[in-house]
């Protein structure tokens, strides 16, 4: 339950330091579901600035966003480092073009690997657009702290995510609630104007993480999230505390994943885990999960029990059967001794969308040998990590939007037809995809 005067509080505490004001074109990038809408929509319109709704396919086609911003000559952008790097390569892409106006973009919703920027600092002066890193919480209104990064940053690879904002402030405490002093890791306490009333209708969540702090007598929130202080107030964020995950911009409990899993009455057990993309990629995180089942348990009916309760974000990109689920020395599960990932199984009579058509003629086959649809698939193979057959579903071997947008930026640069990313997730099985992209290819004479 955030009220008004916390949002009104956030601009306050920004705009002067952004200079955000009436000259500016914002981007209303996100979903009205996800906090940093709240920053989007009021920091633009409390500011006197133009708001531009960007529309769904553009938010999903980095070439088409890329266009937008140039034409509608956008100044502020807010975006997750996963969605900014689908920008960068975009823009990279996108010489000779019209030039963005971009002056500030503001990170948020998920932790920023500073190394993905060099890319975008190789073209763009920090001195004509700014980049600020901003660390927040929705239940202390979006934003808590602000970064601004330059290369230096990027050369060191820096995890600061800056100091509080005016009227906010931040402690590190540790397990009993006592104050660290720089250096130590712990828990992050947030406190000022930006602390929420609390969980609407959840009292027994609510008096656990908002809290009537002794050590300075205000209400704190408990974030969850683990940090450092440096010793010249800022901020490092080190990861949560809990299971608790950011994928693409979303919060996600593990644990919610397993409850869900454990409820079909085919599995005795579950374990779900996260898993980072290789050194930091956002593209390539995805969760996991591993089942043991019961006798007449499938691992397709549990999929299709977490199909239909939970949301496509917290659907996990791999359903392993084990036999049962390794613990440490302590009796908790140890993932460290969880096998690879397989894929999810579904048969294909169980996806949304038309069956493959067993009698298509061997020139759709993307196994054929000789065929284009062979280096297709070593393309869907090398991104997803699993064997792909014709019959594959690219979405339920674990791809996201990132990797839609890699894929189809990967075939551009091996010469085949370009394809959008509306254009796939109406063709996301890979004998479907294989034949749009083979039914786009001119004859050779």
């Amino acid at each position: 339950m955030v009220p008004h005067r916390n949002v009104l509080a956030l601009i306050g505490a920004t705009s002067a330091d952004l200079g955000l004001g009436p000259d500016d074109v914002w981007t209303f990038f996100h979903s009205g579901a996800f906090d940093f809408s709240v920053w989007e929509i009021w920091g633009c319109l409390l500011t006197g600035g133009r708001l531009v709704v960007v529309p769904h396919w553009a938010a999903r086609d980095p070439d088409e966003f890329r266009t937008l911003l140039a034409r509608r000559r956008v100044t502020v952008l807010s975006q997750t480092p996963s969605a900014f790097s689908q920008l960068i390569e975009a823009d990279a892409q996108a010489a000779p073009a019209p030039p963005l106006a971009l002056r500030l973009v503001v990170f948020g919703g998920e932790p920023l690997n500073t190394a993905m920027l060099e890319r975008w600092f190789a073209r763009h002066s920090p001195a004509q657009c700014r980049l600020v890193n901003m660390y927040g919480i929705t239940e202390t209104t979006v934003h808590v702290t602000a970064q601004e990064v330059t290369p230096h940053q990027v050369v060191e690879r820096s995890r600061s995510v800056g100091r509080a904002l005016p009227g906010w402030w931040v402690s590190v405490r540790d397990e009993h609630g006592h104050v660290l002093p720089p250096g130590p890791a712990g828990e992050i306490y947030v406190g000022g104007a930006g602390v929420a009333d609390g969980y609407l209708g959840r009292p027994e969540l609510t008096a656990a993480r908002f809290l009537d702090d002794p050590v300075t007598g205000e209400r704190v929130y408990r974030s969850g999230d683990r940090g450092r202080l440096r010793p010249d107030g800022r901020l490092d964020h080190l990861g949560r505390l809990d299971d608790q995950v950011k994928v693409r911009g979303h919060r996600i409990e593990l644990d919610e994943i397993r409850s869900v899993l454990v409820s079909d009455p085919g599995v005795a057990d579950a374990a779900v885990v996260f898993r980072e993309g290789e050194a930091g990629d956002p593209a390539g995180a995805r969760i996991d999960a591993y089942l043991v089942l019961r006798d007449g348990g499938s691992v397709q009916h549990a999929w299709r029990t977490a199909r239909r309760m939970l949301p496509d974000h917290m659907l996990p990109a791999g359903l392993t059967e084990v036999p049962g689920i390794p613990l440490t020395l302590n009796g908790k599960p140890d993932p460290s001794r969880l096998p690879p990932p397989g894929p999810v199984p579904v048969p294909v009579t169980d996806r949304d969308g038309p069956a493959a058509d067993p009698e298509a003629g061997p020139g759709t086959d993307p196994g054929a040998k000789d065929d284009p649809g062979t280096e297709i698939l070593s393309v869907w193979s090398g991104l997803l990590g699993v064997d792909v057959g014709p019959d594959s579903n690219f979405f339920e071997l674990g791809g996201n939007s990132l990797l839609v947008v890699r894929l189809l930026s990967d075939l551009r640069k091996r010469g085949l037809p370009g394809v959008t990313p509306r254009e796939f997730y109406g063709n996301s099985t890979a004998r479907a995809f294989v034949e749009l992209v083979l039914g786009r290819i001119e004859p050779t004479p």
